[in-house]
């Protein structure tokens, strides 16, 4: 996960009722202003797998989730956004689904949020398109995998296939104007502020 520097809370979350049904604001304009702020901060990938989220697609997710913690509901440090995880494989809607997730469920002292700047050296992407703990708490780092499903066969089809057409690209003596291009093109925002999927991985074939 690339660690995400925050923006300003929308000034409307300070308004929202505390027993607001969850359901009832996401038909609120509010909803909106929070769902373009975590877009624009993520430059448009999934705050955990870093897929590309779709303008239409993805949501508001709860970090700690709501069940656990009421209170932080509209707490913006608490809002993040994921991608739909597929069939329910991984991410947001994996993460808290007991019919789904029957290994892990929310532990606050094992659980790492992609803000925090030591998240990012947790897990290490792999040219196979594994995930694996990295890292002085392998422990942690292992619980996070599981309890996002990161190491979904989706998932690690999905980087392979990445990690492959980068590796095609590069060539065994890589050009470095051919380096240079692809670092700018797949390491840094594009014109509408969005980044390519799996940042983390292509920084590590890019940048090793």
């Amino acid at each position: 996960m690339r660690t995400i520097t925050r923006n300003a809370p929308p000034a409307c979350l300070a308004g929202q009722p505390a027993n607001q049904d969850w359901y009832a604001f996401m038909q609120n304009p509010c909803h909106g202003e929070v769902d373009r702020s975590l877009r624009q901060e993520q430059h448009g990938l999934c705050c955990y797998c870093e897929l590309e989220v779709a303008d239409n697609d993805g949501h508001v997710e709860h970090l700690e989730p709501r069940s656990r913690n009421p209170a932080r509901t509209y707490d913006y440090g608490n809002l993040a956004m994921s991608c739909n995880g597929g069939a329910v494989e991984h991410c947001g809607h994996y993460k808290d689904n007991s019919g789904k997730n029957r290994h892990h469920a929310w532990d606050s002292a094992r659980f790492s949020a992609p803000h925090d700047a030591a998240t990012v050296g947790m897990v290490q992407y792999l040219l196979d398109g594994g995930v694996a703990p990295a890292g002085p708490d392998p422990a942690r780092a292992t619980y996070l995998i599981g309890y996002l499903g990161l190491d979904c066969p989706s998932l690690t089809e999905r980087r392979h296939k990445h990690a492959r057409d980068l590796i095609d690209t590069l060539g065994e003596q890589p050009d470095p104007d051919i380096v240079a291009w692809l670092r700018n093109d797949y390491l840094k925002p594009d014109a509408n502020g969005r980044l390519k999927q799996f940042h983390s991985l292509s920084k590590a074939i890019l940048e090793p």
